[in-house]
C-alpha cells in the first residue's frame, strides 16, 4: 500500500484549518472542491450538486455513473463550528493525536475516504462500481443532502458511512430516529391578578405538553423525550401570550413513531380547546438505523477481517444519528463509524489518535477484498435490471 501518511497529514491541515460550518457554503464548498480534485485525479467523474444557497454543495464521485453501486460511501464537509475557530485553535499534532475543528467528525475521515479510494488494488477498483458522496449540511440534519443521498442509496448494494469510530475503536450497528421540534404557543394576554380569567397561558399549555409528552418515555424501548429549551413569558403579573420550547424526540423501532405523532394530533386538539394557538416546526427528523437484512453478513466481514489482522471490532447501537439513518431506510446494508479513532467530537479539544489513519485504511481495504472474495457484490444480472 502506497500510502503517505506525510502528504496525508499537510492536506489534512489544509481542510481543517478552513472554517467549514453548516451554514457557510463559502467554507464547505472549498472543502468539498479540495476532495472533489482528490477523486478526479485518480479518474473518478465527479460533480459538485448544489442543493441551495443556504449550504455548500454535495460532492458525488463515481467510477461508474448511472449504474448500479456496488459500494457507497458517505461524509460530510460540514462541522458544528462557527467562523473564526479554525483561526482560532488550528490543526495541530501533540504527541500521538492530531486536533482541530472538526479534525474528527468528520475532516479526517472525508480524507481517509479519498485516500481508501487512491489505495485500494486498481484490479479491485476496476471490478466494483463505487460511489462517494461528501454531504455539506449533515450536522444539521442533512434537510438539503437527504434527498440525494436517499436517491444513491436505493442504487447501492452496501454503504460504508465513514464517521468516525469512538475512542475504543467501536462502530455502529444501529441508531434512534429522531423527531426535532419547535413548538410555538400563542394565548392570551391578561392581568394575573384583576382578569386571570380573561387569559389564556401560553405556559400553561407548553407545560401540560411536557407532561403528557413524557408518557412515552420508554428506556428499555429505547424511547426518549426531552424538552430540551423553553422559553415564554415577560412578567409574573401578566398570563402570558407566548411560549416556545424546542422538542427531542428519539426512538428505536421505526413504530413507535407513530405514538408521538398521533399524541401531538391529540395535544393540539387539547391546544385548540382551551384556545391557544400552536405552531410546529421540524427542525430535524431521521427515520432510525435499523438492522436490515444483509447487514449482519456485512459486519461478520469486519469481525472476521478484524481476526485476522488482530484487531477487535465490535459494533453498538447508538442514541445518536447519521446518514446511515437513511440509507438502511432504503433497505441498504450498512456499517456506520467506520472511520478514524478519537473523541471529544463536537468540543475543542476533539482529537484523533494518529496511528489510525493507516490502521484503519488498512482494515477498510481488507474488508472490501474480503467482501469482492466472498462475491458480496452485485452481480452481472443485478446490473442489468437496474435501469
Amino acid at each position: 500500500m502506497g500510502f503517505d501518511r506525510n502528504q496525508y497529514l499537510r492536506e489534512l491541515e489544509t481542510i481543517v484549518n478552513i472554517d467549514s460550518g453548516s451554514r457557510n457554503p463559502a467554507g464547505t464548498g472549498k472543502v468539498a472542491a479540495f476532495l472533489e480534485e482528490k477523486y478526479r485525479q485518480q479518474g473518478f467523474q465527479t460533480e459538485l450538486v448544489s442543493v441551495g444557497p443556504e449550504v455548500g454543495p454535495v460532492l458525488v464521485a463515481t467510477n461508474a455513473p448511472d449504474e448500479p453501486i456496488d459500494l457507497l460511501f458517505i461524509g460530510h464537509t460540514d462541522t458544528v463550528f462557527l467562523d473564526g475557530e479554525a483561526s482560532r485553535r488550528p490543526f495541530t499534532i501533540k504527541g500521538e493525536r492530531l486536533y482541530g475543528p472538526g479534525v474528527y467528525d468528520m475532516k479526517g475521515c472525508s480524507l481517509l475516504t479519498a485516500y481508501l479510494m487512491e489505495n485500494l488494488p486498481a484490479e479491485l477498483k476496476r471490478s466494483l462500481n463505487i460511489c462517494v458522496i461528501h454531504n455539506p449540511d449533515e450536522e444539521i440534519s442533512s434537510f438539503y443532502a437527504r434527498e440525494g443521498i436517499i436517491e444513491k442509496a436505493k442504487m447501492a448494494k452496501f454503504a460504508f458511512v465513514m464517521e468516525p469510530s469512538a475512542a475504543d475503536g467501536s462502530m455502529i450497528k444501529e441508531r434512534k430516529g429522531i423527531e426535532k421540534l419547535k413548538i410555538h404557543f400563542k394565548g392570551r394576554p391578561s392581568h394575573a391578578g384583576d382578569a386571570p380569567e380573561e387569559g389564556r397561558s401560553a405556559i400553561n399549555e407548553l407545560a401540560y405538553w411536557i407532561v403528557q409528552l413524557n408518557t412515552l418515555i420508554d428506556h428499555d424501548a429505547g424511547v426518549s423525550v426531552n424538552a430540551g429549551t423553553i422559553q415564554g413569558g415577560t412578567v409574573p403579573n401578566v398570563v402570558p401570550e407566548h411560549a416556545q420550547m424546542e422538542l427531542d424526540y428519539r426512538y428505536s423501532n421505526p413504530i413507535d413513531v407513530t405514538a408521538f405523532l398521533d399524541m401531538l394530533e391529540d395535544l393540539q386538539i387539547h391546544a385548540a380547546e382551551k384556545e391557544i394557538g400552536i405552531d410546529i416546526a421540524v427542525i430535524g427528523r431521521r427515520p432510525p438505523m435499523v438492522d436490515v437484512p444483509g447487514a449482519k453478513a456485512l459486519r461478520s466481514v469486519f469481525e472476521d477481517v478484524g481476526k485476522q489482522m488482530d484487531t477487535v471490532i465490535s459494533f453498538k447501537k447508538s442514541g445518536g444519528v447519521s446518514d446511515a439513518n437513511f440509507t438502511t431506510s432504503v433497505g441498504v446494508p450498512t456499517v456506520c463509524s467506520i472511520g478514524l479513532i478519537g473523541g471529544a467530537f463536537h468540543t475543542d479539544h476533539e482529537y484523533v489518535e494518529l496511528d489510525s489513519i493507516f490502521s484503519r485504511l488498512e482494515l477498510l481495504t481488507a474488508v472490501i477484498a474480503e467482501m469482492s472474495r466472498r462475491k458480496m457484490f452485485c452481480t452481472s444480472a443485478d446490473r442489468l435490471r437496474v435501469t
